[in-house]
């Protein structure tokens, strides 16, 4: 029997790990696809259904396990925006030449407690104040005209989407959204 090791019933078992073996890639079972910091390695997982529908104004750092059912902008190029700091606005890398990237991508996401219901919930990845820019392997360029690039990212949405893929991450949260930091990918 496999389980991600943030789910309820591996924590009554003495010995489960995630598979980060890329052979388990081709396997059916469970695979966990990043990995989060060491600093937050000890936080508590929270369910997707805590996280939007309870009370947790204690604190806005969260860690979470849920898988991606869509991700979003739906073409991979738009993944990367050319962002100004000054104006503090994102444009789109088409046609640009230098500048500074970022990844604007949303993953509408669930998990074992939301399963059964109608919800996917937004969680964030932008990453124009720092927060999860070494989230995917590729760093944030631009994809129209990076080919390379794009075809590694093209991959890690694939990955993302994949049945029984999931991603174990820390969020913090802001105005009201959800925002993934301190984590990477692993393939």
């Amino acid at each position: 029997m496999t389980h991600i090791s943030s789910s309820k019933l591996a924590a009554t078992l003495s010995k489960v790990k995630d598979v980060t073996d890329p052979s388990a890639l081709k396997s059916n079972g469970p695979v966990v696809l990043t990995e989060v910091d060491k600093k937050h390695a000890a936080l508590p997982t929270s369910s997707l259904h805590d996280l939007f529908h309870g009370d947790n104004s204690k604190t806005s750092t969260f860690r979470v396990c849920f898988y991606v059912t869509r991700t979003e902008p739906g073409n991979v190029d738009e993944a990367c925006k050319l962002y100004n700091k000054s104006s503090k606005k994102t444009s789109s890398a088409k046609g640009s030449k230098g500048g500074d990237h970022i990844y604007q991508v949303q993953f509408l996401a669930k998990d074992v407690s939301t399963q059964h219901n109608n919800n996917v919930y937004k969680i964030l990845l932008y990453t124009h104040e720092g927060l999860g820019a070494n989230f995917f392997q590729q760093k944030a360029t631009n994809l129209h005209s990076d080919s390379k690039a794009e075809a590694k990212v093209a991959g890690a949405f694939k990955l993302l989407g994949r049945f029984n893929s999931w991603v174990d991450a820390v969020v913090e949260r802001r105005n009201g959204y959800y925002f993934i930091k301190d984590t990477r990918m692993l393939y």
